[in-house]
């Protein structure tokens, strides 16, 4: 079985769209997605109609706690949001409709799930933090860490950081897949990644695609950001 890992959608389809064409030329057959479906860009609902087409698990990530506490109108909480974030939380707040808020709602944190003899655990922040940031810089002593936490896991895959690594301890295998929606290591670049179960194989995947429309939609949005990372090193 081919297994497809997406992690830090945030609501950009055009990312997502593009990845999609691949996971068809590849055949996936199933995929792993590790939260932040939404957080930055505005398009989730297209998000989860993209992922509704494919066999699927799927967990939450900080931004969807992010918009669930947004819900609550805390106007101090939601003010220091939209001047990290942007306007999309006060986009989501207004556009999504109730089905779409409880499923956000009902995700879990984290996920177990057994495939082929292939024990593997879905984090967004790690095993041992939900929101606890595990970069490739990151000391030896924290990732053996964390694969101590998931003892009884083959591969833990975990996203958060929006940078790709791998990290082996001879047995287990800690795997982070970047970002679909918003790399930090080149713009216009989704980053995910295909786990074999025939052969135990974990490849990186590196997916181009056209960032203009994207620009052009948050071109002078309250956070110019949204924008200027779409182009980070790359310009």
């Amino acid at each position: 079985m081919k297994i497809a890992i997406l992690s830090d959608i945030h609501g950009n389809i055009y990312a997502l769209k593009a990845v999609v064409k691949q996971m068809h030329l590849s055949k996936i057959d199933l995929v792993f997605f590790l939260g932040d479906q939404l957080g930055y860009y505005y398009d989730v609902e297209e998000v989860y109609n993209e992922i509704d087409q494919w066999n699927h698990h799927i967990i939450a990530g900080n931004h969807e706690r992010i918009f669930l506490e947004y819900l609550n109108l805390n106007n101090s909480f939601n003010t220091k949001i939209d001047a990290k974030y942007g306007d999309c939380f006060s986009h989501y707040k207004d556009t999504f409709n109730s089905k779409l808020i409880s499923r956000i709602k009902n995700l879990t944190e984290d996920k177990e799930v057994e495939i082929d003899g292939f024990k593997f655990l879905l984090c967004h922040g790690s095993p041992l933090d939900k929101d606890q940031y595990i970069y490739p810089d990151a000391k030896r002593s924290i990732l053996d860490t964390c694969l101590k936490a998931a003892t009884e896991f083959d591969v833990v895959f975990i996203g958060h950081t929006h940078y790709p690594m791998v990290y082996s301890n001879g047995t287990k295998t800690l795997i982070n897949v970047g970002s679909v929606g918003q790399s930090r290591t080149v713009g216009g670049i989704a980053n995910w990644g295909i786990f074999n179960t025939n052969n135990g194989v974990f490849s990186m995947q590196n997916t181009i695609y056209n960032t203009s429309n994207l620009e052009q939609k948050h071109k002078g949005s309250a956070n110019n950001y949204l924008v200027k990372i779409l182009k980070r090193n790359n310009e």
